[in-house]
């Protein structure tokens, strides 16, 4: 009988291991992130193949006590909820995404993209507490939403309101702030129309969104190193080299200049080393492939 404590993920960016043009025959995208408004948009589709939302991510500085990771559901009828969330509850939020029948790999392009991300290692492990829908800007409740969603431009304001660590997302005031005095939504009308269009993987969204497409992933074979602890616990390690292909188009959303690179003809290619470890009782061999 197989049992384990429990599994830990050990997702290692080591570097991008060689950029350079890959394939000669074009290749169908499969997985799309966004960068808008200071934020990386990461689509997440179901298993059907309809698009559940997307995944936010910051491009600009965050503080503790900001909304450091946002999550843009998609609803029927063109409409969104907006979610604002704590980076120490990726694991527990993506869980729910995937209980709702999120594709697997499309999960697997979220966390390679969270791996990428600019502040991966500024106090990802600190909780600020921050958790709930998002109305304008601001987490659902805040008593500063209407009376900022009133001023003329209410940049300023919520800049420095996120200087001071106050929940608020930065580079993502125009987007949700805007335009919505008195009015019952949770964001502007321009953003809504962005997301929908971005929702139908359209390439002319927007003046100045930049697209980043991933195509097929193509992993190498795992290494498997075996060690026995005390108290009858297997510690299985596993590790492997994927290399990913991608392209891009469009243009940085900060500058407006083209942020074209590669092609579905001829993709860029980057490799990323993984690791992946597992703790085991009552086994006397390590399984070849890690459980993910």
């Amino acid at each position: 009988m197989m049992g384990t404590t429990r599994a830990l993920v050990f997702f290692c960016v080591l570097g991008l291991l060689g950029i350079s043009q890959a394939r000669a025959q074009a290749v169908e995208a499969e997985h799309f992130a966004h960068m808008v408004g200071g934020w990386e948009l990461v689509q997440v589709k179901h298993a059907d193949g309809s698009v559940m939302g997307f995944w936010g991510i910051p491009l600009v500085e965050v503080e503790v006590g900001n909304i450091r990771r946002l999550w843009f559901e998609a609803l029927p009828e063109g409409e969104w909820a907006v979610w604002g969330f704590e980076p120490v509850a990726m694991s527990e939020k993506a869980a729910l995404l995937a209980g709702a029948g999120a594709d697997p790999d499309s999960l697997d392009f979220l966390f390679y993209r969270e791996f990428l991300a600019p502040d991966d290692a500024l106090n990802q492990d600190i909780d600020g507490g921050v958790d709930g829908l998002v109305t304008k800007g601001f987490i659902d409740g805040d008593p500063l939403t209407e009376q900022t969603a009133a001023l003329t431009d209410p940049e300023p304001v919520v800049d420095l309101l996120a200087d001071s660590g106050y929940p608020v997302a930065p580079g993502m005031t125009e987007l949700l702030v805007d335009g919505t005095a008195g009015a019952d939504v949770n964001m502007n009308q321009a953003t809504k129309q962005l997301l929908n269009c971005l929702r139908s993987a359209h390439p002319d969204c927007e003046e100045c969104v930049c697209t980043i497409v991933e195509g097929p992933m193509s992993p190498g074979p795992w290494t498997v190193l075996e060690t026995e602890l005390d108290g009858g616990v297997l510690r299985c390690e596993y590790s492997r080299v994927e290399t990913h292909i991608f392209w891009q188009y469009g243009k940085y959303p900060e500058d407006c200049v083209v942020c074209d690179a590669g092609s579905p003809d001829h993709p860029l290619e980057y490799e990323i080393s993984v690791e992946f470890t597992e703790y085991w009782y009552d086994m006397d061999n390590c399984p070849d492939e890690p459980f993910f």
